[in-house]
């Protein structure tokens, strides 16, 4: 008996949620469109700065090492974004400046990763 009187007050809270629509996203161009819940969306980044590259490529990034993110060496940067090499094409990178001399050292590229494995692993669990 009770669960029926309840029924009421729940079909009132699902009417109430899906009074306020988030926004629609489309995830590839020319797919469907879908309707989110505000909740669903990552909250807006704040931090990020831009620059154009000299042959007119946009690098957005953040600086997660002055929050304590990864490097803990005093004086040492870290830079965290995407290259947006296209409107549908966003490579991600992590950057660090080398902890001896970051103005001549030089510098390394490290590519890692592959099916079933993301390089995030390797950058946060990889041998020393």
């Amino acid at each position: 008996m009770q669960l029926i009187s309840l029924l009421p007050l729940g079909a009132a809270l699902i009417n109430t949620v899906s009074a306020r629509p988030g926004p629609t996203i489309q995830a590839k161009p020319g797919g469907p469109k879908l309707q989110v819940s505000p909740r669903q969306l990552p909250a807006e980044p704040s931090g990020v700065q831009t620059i154009i590259s000299p042959n007119g490529v946009n690098i957005t990034y953040k600086q997660p090492g002055q929050a304590g993110i990864c490097e803990t060496t005093p004086g040492v940067n870290s830079y965290a974004g995407f290259v947006n090499l296209a409107p549908n094409v966003h490579s991600f990178f992590w950057f660090f400046e080398s902890r001896n001399d970051p103005a001549n050292d030089p510098l390394t590229l490290w590519l890692n990763g592959g099916p079933g494995s993301d390089s995030l692993i390797g950058l946060f669990q990889g041998q020393k």
